[in-house]
């Protein structure tokens, strides 16, 4: 059976594509990007994964 739609193809995956040809710059990621670098600078990121069971905040509490 023939697809009627084509595939959709985003700006990540025609960015793969060319390999650095071509670029198209996705305004909605760039504020993305933007919006978690003014966070982490303010301390307001996202908290670092636990690499031990002692670094974790749940091992400290009781239930």
């Amino acid at each position: 059976m023939v697809n009627y739609y084509p595939p959709r193809l985003t700006v990540t995956q025609f960015n793969r594509m060319c390999r650095g040809e071509w670029s198209i710059v996705d305004p909605d990621e760039e504020m993305r990007l933007q919006d978690v670098a003014a966070k982490k600078k303010r301390g307001k990121g996202v908290p670092k994964k636990a690499k031990s069971a002692a670094e974790s905040r749940r091992a400290g509490k009781r239930r």
